[in-house]
């Protein structure tokens, strides 16, 4: 029983690491960040942008003193334009169509910019667990940037959710023209069996490709894409 508890946990969290991704969570301010300037730099190394324009996802931990979790990121270019970018982003209602992980989304409140959304999760060993996020979507003059924070769903015991999360998308042109997208997550896992911490946020770090490839794939099938 101790066994299949510490797999358990550790899918939750590797699910996480797929679907949600910067914001802070409740009660925890990361740095400000005005509404007229959402944007942070990116900043690749040249070993990094040559992986990135040759196609490839950059994985990398972020330094996030005085918070308890991890912070980790994923960088890579995404085919097709802005606006159809965006779109699918945004495209909460049709996410356990093409999200790693996701079961049902239900949409409860949904404007042009801000939407609170439900997401259930089908994990291994018929685990399931259902969280709930606030997105925010902000445009620049040459890009966007949606953000995303847990927020209180009293109904839903601990034993039914996930640990304390948050994140964003960035996206922009570069330097050469291709869009290149940050998928940002922030994870605190809570407690984990058997002193397993460090595998589960090892587990998760090692998810956070897959949603950027799930965005790329996804894209391409809705047939508006340039091929990269």
């Amino acid at each position: 029983m101790v066994l299949k508890s510490v797999l358990i946990t550790l899918a939750v969290l590797a699910a996480v690491a797929h679907v949600v991704a910067a914001a802070a969570p409740p009660g925890k301010p990361g740095p400000p960040r005005s509404d007229e300037d959402p944007w942070d730099p990116v900043v690749l190394s040249s070993a990094e942008r040559v992986q990135v324009l040759e196609g490839k996802i950059v994985l990398r931990a972020v330094a996030d003193p005085g918070r308890k979790g991890r912070t980790y990121e994923a960088i890579g270019t995404l085919p097709g334009r802005l606006d159809e970018v965006l779109s699918v982003i945004l495209d909460y209602r049709h996410y356990q169509e093409f999200m790693p992980r996701v079961d049902r989304i239900v949409v409860t409140d949904e404007g042009p910019m801000i939407s609170l959304v439900e997401q259930y999760l089908k994990l291994p060993l018929g685990t399931r667990r259902r969280y709930r996020l606030r997105y925010t979507a902000r445009r620049v003059a040459d890009g966007f940037r949606v953000d995303w924070v847990q927020v209180p769903w009293p109904e839903v015991p601990a034993s039914q959710t996930v640990a304390e999360t948050s994140g964003h998308w960035q996206v922009a042109p570069d330097a050469c023209g291709a869009l290149l997208a940050v998928y940002h997550v922030y994870i605190e896992p809570g407690h984990v069996p058997l002193g397993m911490t460090g595998l589960a946020l090892s587990l998760s770090k090692h998810d956070l490709p897959k949603t950027v490839e799930a965005i790329r794939n996804r894209l391409r099938r809705k047939g508006g894409a340039r091929p990269d």
